[in-house]
């Protein structure tokens, strides 16, 4: 039994999206590098990563490591916090034309994470009159235009529905709502669905330095909200945890473990993200 469970995780690692991977170099004390983690992942025969930097686009060094492991998709992301100029239209050009696949909205710089710590809040989302403002509209068409992939980052459940309506108003089919699990209610996660997004669960949740979630409740949370219409993926690069491959193989023997069908696994970690970029 051991061994075709053993079989069976690794079958569905194979070919499996990690959307949310970090790596040196960083501001924050990595795991593993940028060349270490896309070795892993091309041993292990996935099918793609994305390297996320809350401080400096990673497109350059996505087509680096593409080039050196060929049939391993690695993708390009930028993340709008103050290091990049935050909510930032000219930025998401360029990053647009030099093939970025993800545009993250502010992390944990949002006003929504800075109020909640007393601190200054970063560039407003909403202008006086509590709509997506002007900058952030520019910055929805740069997307659109550039067919890339929208995530909310950190801001709020609600400011993440009302620009997900702001972005259908222009066209934006992909987009991810980050790290829903933690924040949102059942009916604001069942709202952003409505609106056409697939909501991102990550694994670091579940480990020992996050605590969030217990594994039994990460399952039945994507069980409640629909595993059509979510991704999981790992957040996982931080040194004291496991490396994004392994916890990327940790959550597909937790989903099984938990009675997820290998189908409904694999549904999870390999087509509902190749569907977001574009890959299947």
């Amino acid at each position: 039994m051991q061994g075709y469970m053993n079989s069976t995780i690794e079958q569905i690692l194979k070919g499996s999206y990690d959307l949310h991977v970090h790596a040196a170099p960083d501001i924050e004390e990595r795991r593993l590098d940028v060349l270490e983690v896309a070795r892993e992942a091309y041993e292990a025969e996935m099918a793609g990563l994305v390297l996320k930097s809350n401080y400096y686009p990673t497109t350059s060094l996505a087509y680096v490591l593409g080039q050196m492991y060929p049939g391993l998709n690695v993708y390009g992301a930028i993340t709008l916090n103050h290091s990049v100029g935050g909510l930032n239209p000219s930025a998401v050009q360029t990053a647009g034309k030099l093939g970025t696949k993800i545009v993250w909205l502010s992390d944990y710089e949002s006003n929504w994470d800075r109020d909640e710590e007393g601190s200054n809040p970063n560039r407003p989302l909403l202008d006086d009159a509590g709509e997506i403002n002007r900058n952030v509209r520019t910055m929805l068409k740069v997307i659109k235009d550039n067919d890339m992939v929208l995530a909310s980052g950190d801001i709020s459940p609600s400011e993440t529905i009302q620009l997900f309506e702001t972005a259908r108003s222009f066209g934006i089919t992909n987009m991810i709502a980050s790290n829903s699990s933690l924040s949102a209610s059942l009916d604001e996660q069942m709202e952003m669905i409505s609106l056409g997004a697939r909501l991102e669960y990550t694994f670091l949740s579940c480990m020992p330095s996050d605590t969030k979630l217990s594994v039994t409740d990460f399952a039945k949370m994507l069980g409640k909200v629909g595993i059509e219409h979510c991704i999981i993926s790992t957040d996982l690069g931080q040194w004291m945890n496991p490396t994004p491959v392994e916890g990327m193989r940790m959550a597909i023997a937790s989903m099984l473990a938990e009675g997820m069908s290998e189908a409904e696994v694999s549904l999870l970690v390999k087509y509902n993200p190749a569907k977001i970029l574009g890959a299947g």
